[in-house]
């Protein structure tokens, strides 16, 4: 089902409907504290900060409040009423773009201390190889990818150009889902899939469920990469 899903993500318009279950995920979700521990450790004040599918910020908004300059690109209208919730009143040193990574030209965003982009490569149309490769061609000094692994394309490589990789991390990070009701769960499925599922899937569905104080958890994890590269001076 995986697979389904990452296809269907791929359009800002699958975001449009699913955005209710991703605000539902962060809300009782630690995926990104890590992540976030290794970002904010490397960056400084003042640094320009180009975001790639921003989404709601998690990223872009503890870089915005430590000083950075950012720009958090997000197609996705539904991502950016998202972020900008979560920026009101604290959006100083953030600017919202609204274009896809794939139709901006690289010489926009020349001169970054940092380009980072968390799961969302995978996600443009010209497929995660090309995105990274038009990462590394934009010349930022720092470039930072976070990727769980969707296809043998997601390649990583220690040396592209004039970048040499300087952090590598690959973890086991939890991904569980919360729920109020076996229905709700159903409706999540649906969302992911286009479709409803059908007797044995709703059967696969509850018997996957376990009850925790008040809601009802889908355990989940991935494995997830953090590299970093650097240029070298």
């Amino acid at each position: 089902m995986e697979k389904t899903i990452w296809k269907r993500a791929t359009t800002p318009s699958f975001w449009q409907g699913y955005f209710r279950w991703y605000q539902q995920w962060m809300a009782h979700s630690h995926y990104h504290d890590g992540i976030v521990r290794t970002i904010t450790s490397m960056a400084r004040p003042t640094w320009r900060v180009l975001d790639i599918g921003a989404g709601n910020g998690v990223l872009s908004r503890p870089l915005a409040r430590m000083g950075c300059e950012v720009t958090a690109l997000e197609p996705s209208s539904a991502m950016r009423h998202l972020l900008r919730q979560a920026t009101a009143d604290r959006s100083h040193g953030m600017h919202i773009d609204k274009r896809r990574w794939e139709t901006v030209r690289c010489e926009e965003f020349r001169g970054y201390d940092l380009i980072l982009a968390c799961n969302t490569l995978h996600l443009t149309q010209i497929g995660f190889a090309p995105a990274l490769a038009k990462v590394f061609a934009t010349e930022p000094k720092r470039i930072v990818v976070v990727t769980e692994f969707f296809s043998p394309e997601m390649r990583i490589r220690a040396r592209s150009g004039n970048y040499y990789m300087a952090y590598a991390r690959i973890e086991q990070v939890g991904s569980s889902f919360a729920y109020h009701s076996q229905d709700e769960a159903m409706q999540h499925w649906s969302a992911n899939t286009g479709r409803r599922p059908d007797i044995w899937e709703k059967a696969e569905i509850k018997s996957k469920l376990v009850r925790r104080g008040d809601h009802l958890w889908m355990a989940d994890s991935a494995f997830v990469g953090v590299f970093c590269w650097k240029a070298f001076q």
